[in-house]
């Protein structure tokens, strides 16, 4: 038995070596804010199989270079890695001959510290589970600084309970399309850290946690507004139906009722005026059960929507929405305005 065992590794082993093949790479480095000849200070190439798997890394380069002599296995696609002043830009290269031979072009930007040349809009949505209260923080961020410029600074600042559990985060930047998961530092107080930069373009942001409560409890956390509004609205939409909520910072939301999907009530909340906080209560409400229920929840397709849970898709359309309009109140102003 050991030795058919042995043999079924040695014959994977050969499959594996006869499908690894040795490319070579042609990189051209851009400033997307000059328009010249870019530089790096650091490239890195991934394998993405299994995981990522580094196998190579290289220091500083300007302009155009190629990467030689890189074992790749067949139907792998690679990710080109680039660091400039602090901030990572990412090219995939797809597993086809044609894509590998032709010229990587990666472009780099120079950095502004002024989180003025962001705009953003978040929201919340709350979902009563049987055993917890399952919370989505969305973020929509727009870099439309002129010339480009990558945002740097310590990082950007959210707010996750203090007993929130099964934190998780997925970071989608320009058009690439692809989700990385997010880590978080703890700065207390609720206040997590994401230490990344924000490059020019659009910037997807979905954090998912847990706040336990046991089947019908009654249960109060707090949510705050940190780096993302300029105001102290946002909105918030929950399921079940039957569920009621409260807000400490606000006796009477707007209740939306426009482009809301259907099994959602919708509320724009203000949040205190200083702090920027507001204690949300959850009463009542009958659970959602959803459809997946086998393991953890997982980045899938580039997010942390789970498959059971179409509406979420939908409100991050309400969310864009907010992204043509000067102002949240506009949006307000507007319905009432349509139904006046």
């Amino acid at each position: 038995m050991h030795f058919y065992r042995s043999l079924l590794i040695l014959f994977t082993f050969f499959v594996f070596c006869m499908n690894v093949y040795s490319i070579d790479l042609k990189v051209q480095i851009k400033n997307g804010t000059n328009g010249g000849i870019g530089s790096v200070d650091k490239i890195k190439v991934i394998l993405l199989r299994d995981g990522m798997v580094p196998i190579r890394e290289m220091g500083a380069q300007t302009g155009n270079f190629t990467i030689q002599g890189l074992d790749v296995p067949d139907g792998s696609p690679v990710l080109i890695q680039a660091t400039y002043k602090g901030a990572n830009y990412n090219k995939m290269v797809p597993p086809v001959p044609a894509m590998r031979s032709k010229i990587q072009e990666i472009e780099v930007y120079e950095s502004s510290t002024d989180i003025k040349i962001l705009k953003t809009r978040s929201l919340l949505q709350i979902v009563r589970e049987k055993d917890s209260i399952q919370v989505f923080k969305i973020y929509l961020i727009q870099n439309n600084s002129n010339p480009p410029r990558s945002y740097q600074s310590s990082g950007l600042e959210v707010f996750i309970p203090q007993e929130a559990t099964g934190i998780m985060g997925s970071w989608t930047q320009g058009q690439s399309q692809m989700a990385i998961p997010l880590e978080f530092k703890d700065q207390g107080n609720g206040i997590r850290l994401l230490e990344r930069s924000v490059l020019p373009g659009s910037t997807d942001i979905q954090i998912s946690y847990r706040i336990p409560a046991e089947s019908g409890q009654d249960v109060t956390f707090e949510d705050g507004i940190l780096f993302e509004e300029p105001s102290n609205e946002k909105p918030i939409f929950a399921k079940p139906l039957d569920m009621k909520l409260e807000f400490s910072s606000d006796s009477n939301p707007q209740i939306l009722k426009d482009d809301i999907p259907e099994g959602l009530n919708a509320f724009m909340v203000k949040y205190e005026n200083g702090t920027k906080k507001t204690k949300i209560s959850l009463i009542g409400g009958t659970p959602v059960i959803p459809k997946l229920t086998n393991g953890p929840r997982q980045v899938v397709n580039g997010n942390l929507i789970p498959e059971w849970d179409t509406s979420l898709v939908a409100i991050i359309g309400f969310l864009a929405l907010l992204f043509s309009l000067s102002y949240i109140g506009e949006y307000i102003k507007r319905k009432n305005q349509k139904h006046g």
